[in-house]
């Protein structure tokens, strides 16, 4: 899943793709309602590929917190975020057990499962489960990319050793044209 493209943006509800970028804005689609907007890049945006979460160890990106909630919840929908915080710290320990419930707020806890779910609706994890999929037949079409890529290099290479030079070396000169004034 690329999240590199998935911002937040401040005073705006929920997560938006970033479609293109202009001079003084970037072009935003919503994940929830798919409407297009500008936004001006004096307004603070955030990308979840920068997010991570605190943990007892070392933080964990935001990325491998909504694949193991992912797969927590069964690929479908995980906790409601706007059930009582004991389920949400539940459900959030069940996919990430050494998340650090000291330095973790509940509203970010929330935050995290309204994202999952806009994400889930917006199919970011199909595009992703699709790519795995298509990631071995890649790799086999790239192998044999790379297989005739070299032989026809080497047939090239075996061509060009095969041609005799003709002549002793470079081209005469045809004519010395002399310079001169007219008329002295």
């Amino acid at each position: 899943m690329d999240l590199s493209k998935i911002i937040t943006v401040a005073g705006k509800p929920g997560l938006h793709r970033v479609v293109a970028q202009g001079r003084q804005a970037l072009i935003t689609e919503s994940l929830i309602d798919g409407k297009r907007a500008p936004v001006p890049l004096s307004v603070k945006v955030s990308s979840l590929d920068e997010i991570s979460m605190f943990t007892t160890g070392d933080d964990v990106p935001l990325k491998e917190v909504l694949a193991k909630l992912h797969e927590a919840s069964n690929k479908g929908e995980a906790a409601d975020p706007k059930s009582d915080d004991n389920a949400l710290w539940e459900a959030l320990t069940k996919a990430l057990p050494t998340a650090d419930r000291g330095r973790i707020y509940t509203s970010d806890v929330r935050k995290l499962f309204t994202w999952y779910g806009q994400l889930l609706k917006a199919g970011e994890f199909a595009k992703k489960e699709a790519e795995a999929a298509k990631e071995p037949e890649h790799k086999e079409a790239a192998a044999e990319k790379k297989t005739a890529e070299k032989a026809q290099k080497k047939k090239k290479a075996d061509a060009a050793s095969k041609v005799k030079p003709t002549g002793g070396g470079a081209p005469k000169a045809a004519a010395v044209r002399r310079g001169g004034q007219r008329g002295s």
